[in-house]
């Protein structure tokens, strides 16, 4: 999985590091945070406790759409690569095996295309689908303390160590954590970012706005996250090695 760690690596660098000129857009009604807890809203069913594949992917979609809207073409692509691979499955699978991450997820297993403990095919949609979940969970640590008023470099740092480091070798290791140490952006910028705000019209009360959209997405992801991991340890899916 050696290509897919790095080209991960790349990607989420390059969405930290982002130059504030890069934001052209004019701010509408919505930020891009608001319009992603409105998409990944409904793909956690509380009644059944599993998570809805077409929502999710959908979700996903959006995501993408908002990263390319905040200049991250690079990223966005490398996103839409994994969604690809989850959509192959999703296409082919009978619709009795589709609805829920789960079935999905089994269905894929038992054609017998990973290895045991967890080794998986690159192609594979549970690959797509694990490091779309990574990065989910390195966003929603990194949200979390930035809500909490910690600074966004300490933040990444922090749950670049919990949720990426773990499944990086040395040299990988050391890049991310140079770069996550020196670029970052202050706390206004990066929240501007995240509100697709020109720097120039960021004030007190966009600062609010982007911190309520942010808690209502943190709120919104977090079951999302915990359901996708405990079905992927469920299912013996947790590929944990290292690059």
């Amino acid at each position: 999985m050696n290509r897919i760690y790095t080209t991960f690596t790349i990607g989420l660098l390059l969405i930290l590091v982002t130059p504030i000129h890069s934001l052209r857009g004019v701010q509408q009604s919505k930020t891009p945070m608001s319009s992603l807890a409105h998409s990944f809203e409904p793909v956690y069913s509380n009644e059944g406790k599993y998570l809805n594949v077409a929502e999710l992917l959908d979700a996903c979609r959006d995501f993408s759409s908002v990263l390319r809207k905040i200049g991250q073409t690079t990223l966005a692509r490398d996103f839409e690569s994994n969604i690809r691979k989850a959509e192959a499955l999703y296409n082919s699978a009978p619709s009795s095996q589709r609805q829920s991450l789960s079935s999905l997820l089994l269905l894929e297993r038992e054609s017998g295309i990973h290895g045991p403990n967890g080794q998986l095919q690159d192609y594979s949609a549970a690959t797509g689908l694990l490091w779309i979940r990574r990065y989910l969970e390195f966003h929603l640590d990194m949200y979390t303390a930035i809500l909490a008023s910690s600074d966004p470099t300490a933040a990444a740092i922090d749950a670049y160590k919990t949720q990426i480091e773990p499944f990086h070798g040395w040299a990988l290791r050391k890049l991310f954590t140079v770069r996550l140490s020196t670029m970052m952006p202050s706390r206004e910028d990066l929240l501007a970012i995240l509100g697709n705000f020109q720097t120039q019209e960021f004030g007190q009360k966009e600062e609010q706005i982007v911190l309520k959209d942010l808690s209502e997405l943190v709120s919104i992801w977090r079951p999302i996250v915990m359901q996708w991991r405990s079905t992927y340890e469920d299912l013996d899916l947790e590929d944990i090695r290292r690059a």
